[in-house]
């Protein structure tokens, strides 16, 4: 997701020439690509069940802002409506989905989430930077209108060590998750530079109520990235930005199953097709005017690309040239046969037209 483009990026300024970008303001529709103005850094994006609209996790630039949960229903004219922010992480006021000992946050600065079954309830995970890196866990009820929001519930969380730097979680069936450690926290700058050179990798946590965290064998990478689960919860699916690969695990040994090359993979989310929708990132020299953009768009190029996990086989099925009214897209999601996109840069989201 967007740290490790970031990183990239930055370390490509200061050995080349760095690009000049322009910024798009306009929020009118540009050829296939209709952006949805009104919302911070919409840099994951999860749809609900049943048509119940798709919550949008409002990027902090990685704990330099505070962001919110929003939720937005395509069919209603409420545009992006809060249903979490700083000031109400903990309502619900329940701790027994994480660590018993695991503090409230004092910064709601998201990054990643998942939505995903959990018994009879459905549970939203949350990538969380504050002053400790945190995966935060929501029970989401739906209000029984999919033209009102729902509402989350606090039901815990699970801290990390001091020097973890987290992107994107998914669900696990056990009750626990998998979540990505991109290198252990320093200057971003040094830690890009180090993770290039091989010196400081990162790897995937995994977090079981039972067993705590563990490293997952086998997934040390330079910058893990993005996350998904298999349907069936026994695999992983992990993008490695500068390793330009999607790997699969197992769960439970930690084995990797399989490599595909797709280059510069940011987040995924699953087709109806039963496809692996990942976001594509063509030029990351062009990326410099996105870092903590606020409004508008950088327009940066990306591509939108689906996989098929069984053959290995990719297909782009969106690209975007560098410009235009949105950009680059962090994530994709399919949600009543449209594909949305969000990015961890500027004041909107997409429906993009297939």
């Amino acid at each position: 997701m967007s740290f490790a483009t970031r990183s990239l990026t930055i370390l490509l300024m200061i050995l080349v020439i760095p690009a000049c970008g322009q910024v798009e303001l306009s929020c009118a529709p540009a050829g296939k690509v209709t952006p949805i103005c009104g919302v911070q850094m919409p840099e994951d994006l999860a749809p609900m069940p049943n048509g119940g609209g798709i919550l949008v996790a409002e990027y902090g630039d990685g704990g330099k802002l505070s962001g919110e949960l929003k939720w937005f229903q395509p069919e209603a004219d409420n545009g992006f409506v809060s249903v979490l922010n700083s000031k109400d992480i903990a309502k619900g006021a329940a701790k027994d989905w994480g660590e018993a000992d695991c503090p409230v946050p004092e910064l709601l600065s998201p990054h990643g989430i998942h939505l995903a079954q959990r018994g009879d309830s459905l549970q939203l995970l949350v990538v969380n930077h504050s002053s400790t890196e945190q995966v935060l866990f929501y029970e989401v009820q739906p209000s029984g209108d999919t033209n009102t929001a729902p509402v989350l519930s606090w039901r815990g969380c699970v801290s990390f060590p001091e020097n973890a730097v987290l992107n994107d979680v998914v669900a696990l069936p056990d009750g626990g998750f998998a979540v990505t450690h991109m290198y252990n926290r320093e200057s971003e700058t040094m830690a890009m530079i180090k993770s290039l050179l091989g010196l400081n990798d990162g790897h995937v946590w995994r977090w079981h109520p039972d067993s705590g965290l563990q490293v997952m064998a086998n997934t040390t990478a330079k910058m893990p990235n993005g996350i998904e689960v298999a349907p069936d919860g026994k695999s992983i699916w992990v993008n490695n930005y500068i390793e330009q690969e999607l790997r699969q695990y197992d769960v439970a040994t930690g084995e990797l199953l399989a490599t595909i090359e797709v280059p510069n993979i940011d987040n995924s989310a699953w087709l109806e097709d039963g496809r692996l929708l990942l976001a594509s990132h063509t030029s990351p020299l062009t990326m410099s005017s996105c870092f903590g953009l606020l409004q508008g768009s950088c327009g940066a190029p990306y591509e939108l690309v689906a996989v098929d996990t069984l053959t290995g086989d990719t297909e782009v099925i969106f690209s975007a040239e560098k410009g235009g009214p949105f950009g680059p897209a962090t994530v994709a999601i399919e949600y009543q046969g449209k594909l949305y996109a969000g990015s961890f840069s500027g004041d909107r989201m997409a429906v993009i037209a297939r």
